[in-house]
């Protein structure tokens, strides 16, 4: 089951950008520069997300999480969806809840990608949710180069 609008949505509730309720998002990316079909572009650190953004965007991403508060870059596109949060963290483990709980008994599912190292036994989206969960709970992000 791919992550919908409506889902992350629930989790990050103000946004910005074309609302489409049947959007589906196929990946969840905290690094631009690698493919992310249809992608939701989280940055980690929020310093690089302008440049990143650009780069999310021709790698595929079709939506971003943003800081509330922050003007997204002109080039963004009109239709491209933001999702404005206060606490990035929060908000993921939220959307992983949420979306845990719609799991049950879905062929398909959305990959997270944590990492650019493409080892099996580093790439998260070859983990359950539980796993991707625990992943979430150990970031720590760096907004505006706080640390």
């Amino acid at each position: 089951m791919a992550l919908s609008y409506h889902l992350i949505q629930e989790a990050f509730p103000e946004t910005k950008g074309f609302v489409q309720e049947n959007l589906l998002f196929e990946t969840v990316s905290f690094v631009a520069n690698i493919k992310q079909p249809k992608g939701l572009f989280i940055p980690i650190q929020y310093e690089t997300f302008v440049t990143d953004l650009k780069q999310a965007i021709n790698n595929g991403a079709i939506g971003a999480v943003w800081e509330k508060g922050e003007k997204p870059p002109s080039y963004t596109p009109n239709h491209f969806p933001i999702f404005y949060t206060n606490d990035l963290k929060e908000g993921l483990q939220k959307m992983i809840a949420i979306y845990e709980k719609q799991l049950n008994n879905q062929a398909n599912s959305t990959n997270f990608i944590f990492s650019k190292d493409l080892s099996l036994n580093q790439v998260v989206n070859t983990y359950d949710i539980a796993v991707i969960k625990e992943q979430v709970s150990l970031l720590n992000f760096n907004w505006k180069g706080e640390e």
